[in-house]
Formats: C-alpha cells, structure tokens, sequence
C-alpha cells in the first residue's frame, strides 16, 4: 500500500511525462522580473526521499527546468512536495525541523521513531546502514533560517491584509541547549518566525496558500 506522499509524487510524475502541466507563474527566481511566459528547457530525474515511521524509503520523480526569456537564466520549478537541494519531501523537512526547534528534543531524539534511529529501508538483497544523520537536521534549519527576504516579504503581505495580526508581537524563545552563539540563536529564531508566518499564510482568512513553493521561490530562496 502507497503512503499519501508516494501517491502525491506518483501523481506529479505521470504529469510531467504526459505534459499535463503548466509553466509556473510569478516573477523569475534568478532576476525577479516578470516575463509574459517561461520556456521549457528540460525534464530532470530526481530521486526523492521520504520517512514512514522509522523508515527512509526513495522514489524516483521529475522536476521542470524553465528559462526566462528576460534574464537567460535557467530554473527549477518545485512541486508543493519539494525544496531546492534537499531530498527529502517538505512534509517530513518540516515535520522534523519544528519537533527540533520547538520542543527540547536533541538532535538524536528528533532522528529517532519509537527509539530506533531513522535509517534507510533495505531493498531486496541490498543492505543498507545508512541513517538520518543529526547534521541533516541542522543543515535544513540552517535552509530556513537564512530566508530572510522571505520572511520580512511574507510580514508585509500579512501587514497589508491585517495590520493588527498578533503575529507582529510574537516572541519566539530558543532553549539555551540549543545554540552556543547569537548567529546560532538567530538562525533558529528565524525558522520558528518563518513556521509561524507560514501558519498564518496558509489559514483562509490570509491567502489559504503555504510560503512554499511559489513565494519563496519569487523571493530568490533569500
């Protein structure tokens, strides 16, 4: 049986090899100027990686590449399940990075399932000992917190919509375990802020849309 994700990416696949897509809106992520249509450049294999229970198990998609007629510059265009330069699929980034940042877990409790560590499923005749690796977990905290464009762009969006939203008087507090300097701190501050935004981005009486993909990629990924 096929966990919903599976399905999701399945269901993305067929319609990049059947050419049931559209060219993506918004401006270019490379200049950010808004031409009146991109070109199709290529189709690209990409394997992605996603966690059921204590297992990592991969599955081969594709991505579009599309080429602005403005600048010349070439991009990817990601799927709601997908971000630039990770494997893994946005659900289980996301899923792990807030247990990280917003409880007092350590890097080895996030990594772990009902006390096993998180390691990659065994496929026939193959064995396979790689595991989750603890620097990953920082390394997609790192990713968010550096968004900065991002998240000042997505507060003023929320600013112009509610200009009263509790949000802006939002304090988010780091364990002190957790960071052993301000840039560190910081870093993390930004991904719980960037979390929190994107709560509210996609609740229906904002925009009923998550930050990611498509306002994060018309902000460069900055």
């Amino acid at each position: 049986m096929k966990s919903k994700i599976e399905e999701i990416i399945k269901k993305h696949t067929d319609s990049i090899i059947s050419g049931n897509f559209s060219p993506p809106e918004g401006p270019c992520p490379k200049c950010l100027e808004n031409p009146e249509h991109f070109t199709l450049h290529e189709r690209k294999k990409r394997n992605f990686r996603y966690i059921c229970e204590s297992l990592i198990y991969t599955v081969l998609s594709l991505l579009t590449r599309w080429k602005c007629p403005i600048c010349k510059c070439t991009f990817t265009d990601y799927p709601s399940f997908a971000l630039p330069f990770k494997r893994y699929v946005m659900i289980d980034i996301e899923r792990l990075t807030n247990e990280y940042i917003n409880n007092n877990q350590t890097y080895e409790q996030t990594i772990s399932h009902d006390g096993l560590t998180i390691a990659y499923n065994e496929q026939e005749g193959v064995i396979d000992e790689r595991k989750l690796s603890k620097t990953t977990i920082w390394r997609w905290v790192g990713f968010f917190g550096k968004l900065e464009k991002t998240i000042n762009g997505a507060l003023n969006l929320i600013r112009q919509k509610d200009s009263i939203c509790q949000i802006f008087r939002s304090v988010y507090l780091v364990s002190p375990s957790k960071f052993k300097s301000l840039e560190r701190k910081r870093i993390i501050q930004n991904t719980m802020k960037l979390f929190h935004i994107n709560e509210y981005f996609q609740s229906k009486k904002i925009f009923g849309n998550s930050i990611f993909p498509r306002f994060a990629a018309a902000c460069g990924w900055s």
